[in-house]
């Protein structure tokens, strides 16, 4: 499925001063570009509403995978402590992050746009189910503060227990993502189980935050059909310089 590429206004330059940014560990970092002053902006399928504003852009998309795995990166330790499955989901998402880096610099947008969405979700899926670690552990010097009638502890558990479940009842909108998808699928299946087991047994802060974490593992299967539809069928790049001055 082709996207449709909206021109948008100025977007703000970020900064260049990042201090390095993901890759392997035998790999030199890079960083993500600044947003030009005239980015992109895509209608995201899926369930993603299309950006507006000056943080719209493959690159704005590239920075907000990069700032996100940048912070679980540098508590690597903690983080891959709290789930075994952590260690693997981030170098998964620092791949899906570099592709992208490759495919602006290739002059495919659309690409880049998905592949950082991707390893945006995935870093948030990561960043959730750390949490769920930690609220594993209750402070008892630190009681939790009275709620609200409808809201908060056990009814923001079940909100999101219930967006995650309709993101599973959603198909996904996208072509042939291949066997990726059903990793992706298969692990936002197990956190949602085991959200759901949680919830019930009364550790709704767990819950809530394994249930956020499956419903940006879920998502990631619609992306990875996103940009297989992009991969065989990729925007045409700029003219040709030469040709351009030819017709003038």
């Amino acid at each position: 499925m082709l996207f449709k590429i909206l021109t948008l206004g100025a977007s703000g330059l970020l900064s260049l001063t990042l201090l390095g940014v993901l890759s392997a560990a035998s790999q030199p970092p890079e960083e993500p570009p600044p947003p030009k002053k005239k980015g992109l902006d895509f209608n995201k399928q899926g369930g993603d509403t299309a950006r507006r504003g000056a943080e719209a852009g493959p690159e704005a998309d590239l920075h907000r995978a990069y700032n996100l795995l940048r912070r679980l990166r540098a508590d690597a330790p903690a983080t891959r402590s709290a789930d075994p499955r952590i260690g693997e989901w981030t170098e998964r998402a620092a791949r899906y992050y570099r592709e992208g880096i490759r495919a602006l610099r290739d002059e495919n947008p659309q690409l880049a746009h998905e592949s950082a969405v991707i390893a945006h979700d995935l870093a948030r899926a990561i960043e959730h189910t750390r949490n769920a670690a930690l609220f594993d552990k209750p402070d008892a010097e630190l009681p939790p503060p009275p709620e609200k009638a409808g809201s908060g502890g056990a009814a923001e558990a079940r909100r999101q227990l219930m967006a995650a479940y309709d993101q599973f009842r959603e198909e996904d909108d996208g072509g042939d993502a291949g066997p990726e998808a059903k990793y992706f699928r298969d692990a936002a299946g197990e956190l949602y189980r085991t959200a759901l087991r949680d919830f019930e047994s009364g550790r709704v802060e767990r819950a809530g935050e394994l249930a956020r974490a499956a419903e940006a593992m879920r998502h990631i299967a619609a992306h990875l059909g996103h940009a297989a539809d992009v991969r065989k069928a990729p925007p045409p790049k700029a003219e040709p310089r030469e040709r351009r001055g030819l017709e003038r």
